[in-house]
């Protein structure tokens, strides 16, 4: 597939695309609609404007303020009317910013009119800006993993705070806040739906903390009783992470490792527990930001927060309440619940109090005559309109909660009873969150850790896991046709175990006509930004270039991945170093896959250390020299164990020392954040040589 235009000559694109002649247009269709396909998004109703809604309001301040034909709330209407995400996002957070600063002259006349807006106004505002309904909308990154190596090798960190959560959904929520305190003296009041828009909020920006605050203030507004199934459920997900965009499309946030299963009630031999407590400082010490760490105690990591299952912070006790309180109970409620219990792997619970109380699923495992062999019986029938009837909500909540364990073989297996027992397809969101978990569980830390724990079959996974589940799911009676994430872990898969030639086959036929096709929506954004520019500024448009744009740099930074991950696994073997691999195969790809390597190369032959320096390359990043000081974290427990006042709770907890470290870092270059209008005159060159840049990158 042929790019519309050829790039500068500076550009490896060229070389990229014209090195694949032998692709046929139905060739390249076909691989397009495989990978680019997207699922159709939710469309809100139109919001019908009235009179007092639109009028424009004249507010008279003090006398050194003019009288104003309209306000930040008339901007937020309007912006909901008309269905334009960035001017509701924009105008969403200057009506806030009023409201909350003390300072500002326009407040008073703000929270008065916040207070005076009628209640179905303002909670189609609060539905404008929900972070699970539009959130394809506002996030220019959603259902992206953005990692903290991506940000050294492309400028994504722009869009994430230091905690790695989104800005977007952070600064919502900021406002979702102020918006909470400025209604309490509402005549209107606050209806459970406007909570459970603002727990939603609270979950998106990962803030434990503001989703209890949440919880508790419907009590003082008098709705603890107008509680429903609906709203427990968004305070179980808020609270407990379950929704992906709840922990940042990164599975590896809510997973749980070995390390934080140990307990007194089961320890474990001493040298282990060191062993897996330097793997632990060692993971700390790499980690330059503080990336899933709590906001309030930088040293703990939001997994042990989650792991918790005694008290008020264990899933249990709300278990236990809701049913005291009589809460209906629904399908989604109970597939909260199950990834609620994983969260803590407490797999005896989810065995006995959901699938068997509920659902009359039996799980036996004995771990002597048949370990890693469970067998799985049961299944009660229920009647057609029983609001727990299982469904597909029901198999992707089992591979959540299974794979968050490393339990993927019990998983698996309960998967296929489940689809089996009540004639449920499963659908392809399920085999690839499968093949995603399978993949996580058998990555680092997560499998040395688990085999450190004890080497049981029923935790432990391997590659050769990871390419069983994919060819079961394309293979009959499913043919799930794999997308570019699917392919990503199956290539990465191909070459942990050296599988170099299928995986490049893989790349060459099914990757590169789809990184064309994002190559040309890019460059579409682009142009349609410039032209819209040209008339005025448009939101719009450099929304859909931000999208189009951190989409593109997103896969080429996953292909980049992959030929490094090549290097250093065919480096690592002596067999390859001294053969064919390095001889013939690594200098070829440098050629034909001339984008994808960074300016500099570096691998290893028989003879020694190999290094290429290409300094026409594309230069996406540069090296800087930088100190840093690690992130603080604590030690292990048996270090506080028996001294003096170590259970009160203003103990000084036994700390890792702090190192102060000098490193290389990467710096990627900046993107730029709004394209403005093209000069008229032809002589004014930096513009056109800066989007020149910005195309090549």
């Amino acid at each position: 597939m042929a790019l519309r235009r050829p790039l500068w000559p500076k550009s490896s694109l060229n070389r990229l695309c014209t090195s694949r002649t032998d692709l046929s247009p139905q060739a390249v269709r076909c691989a397009n609609s495989k990978l680019l396909s997207k699922p159709r998004q939710r469309h809100l109703a139109t919001h019908v404007a009235t009179a007092t809604a639109t009028a424009p309001r004249q507010h008279h301040f003090n006398e050194f303020l003019p009288p104003r034909d309209r306000t930040e709330l008339d901007d937020v209407l309007s912006a909901v009317q008309s269905q334009n995400p960035d001017l509701l996002y924009k105008a969403f957070l200057q009506w806030t910013d009023i409201l909350g600063n003390p300072s500002s002259p326009l407040r008073d006349a703000a929270i008065e009119q916040a207070q005076e807006l009628p209640g179905p106004s303002f909670s189609e505002i609060l539905r404008s800006i929900d972070p699970l309904i539009t959130s394809r909308k506002h996030d220019v990154a959603h259902g992206l993993n953005l990692t903290q190596g991506q940000t050294q090798f492309t400028d994504t960190s722009k869009w994430v705070d230091e905690f790695g959560v989104r800005d977007h959904h952070r600064q919502v929520l900021r406002g979702m806040q102020i918006l909470m305190e400025v209604r309490t003296g509402s005549p209107y009041g606050l209806t459970p739906a406007d909570f459970e828009v603002f727990l939603r909020c609270a979950g998106a920006a990962a803030d434990y903390q503001a989703t209890k605050n949440f919880w508790a203030t419907m009590a003082p507004h008098g709705l603890q009783d107008a509680r429903t199934a609906k709203t427990w459920t968004e305070f179980i997900k808020s609270r407990f992470l379950i929704e992906p965009t709840y922990y940042q499309f990164d599975r590896s946030r809510v997973a749980v490792m070995a390390r934080d299963l140990y307990s007194n009630r089961r320890p474990l031999p001493m040298a282990t527990l060191k062993r897996m407590d330097n793997m632990r400082h060692s993971i700390n010490a790499f980690k330059r930001e503080p990336w899933n760490r709590r906001p309030d105690e930088l040293d703990e990591d939001m997994r042990r927060l989650l792991r918790r299952r005694i008290d008020f912070r264990g899933y249990k006790g709300h278990w236990v309440r809701a049913l005291y309180y009589g809460r209906e109970m629904d399908e989604e409620l109970l597939c909260a619940s199950l990834i609620a219990f994983a969260r803590s792997s407490s797999l005896h619970s989810i065995k006995t109090l959901i699938l068997e109380n509920y659902y009359g699923i039996n799980i036996v495992e004995d771990a002597e005559s048949s370990p890693g062999n469970p067998q799985i019986s049961g299944g009660i029938d229920l009647p057609p309109h029983s609001p727990i009837k299982p469904t597909e909500k029901l198999l992707n909540a089992i591979v959540e909660a299974f794979g968050s364990m490393s339990h993927i073989p019990l998983g698996m297996k309960l998967l296929d009873f489940v689809s089996q027992r009540y004639d449920i397809p499963i659908p392809h969101e399920t085999w690839s969150n499968l093949l995603n978990w399978t993949y996580l569980c058998a990555s680092k830390p997560f499998k040395p850790m688990r085999k450190l724990h004890g080497d049981f079959q029923s935790t432990f996974t391997t590659a050769a896991d990871v390419r069983e589940v994919f060819n079961v799911m394309t293979s009959p009676p499913y043919n799930i046709t794999p997308t570019f994430d699917n392919y990503d872990i199956y290539i990465k898969t191909l070459i942990a175990q050296r599988s170099f030639g299928r995986a490049l086959t893989i790349v060459r036929n099914d990757i590169l006509p789809f990184y064309e096709a994002v190559i040309n929506d890019y460059e579409l954004a682009v142009q349609d930004e410039i032209l819209q520019n040209d008339l005025g500024p448009s939101p719009q448009a450099t929304h859909r270039r931000h999208q189009a744009q951190l989409y593109k740099d997103h896969i080429h930074h996953r292909i980049s991945s992959w030929f490094d991950k090549l290097l250093k696994t065919a480096s690592a073997n002596k067999g390859h170093r001294d053969g064919a691999v390095m001889k013939t195969m690594i200098p070829n790809l440098v050629v034909e896959f001339a984008d994808f390597f960074p300016h500099q190369i570096r691998y290893r032959t028989a003879q020694g250390v190999v290094q290429i320096d290409r300094p026409e390359a594309t230069r996406r990043f540069e090296w800087v020299r930088r100190w840093r000081e690690t992130l603080p974290q604590k030690k292990a427990g048996i270090h506080a164990r028996g001294k003096q006042g170590s259970d009160e709770p203003d103990f000084a907890y036994p700390m890792v020392p702090t190192l102060r470290l000098l490193e290389w870092q990467r710096r990627p270059r900046r993107r730029m954040d709004n394209l403005g209008r093209a000069p008229k005159d032809a002589e004014s060159r930096s513009w056109w040589d800066r989007l020149e840049e910005e195309l090549v990158l």
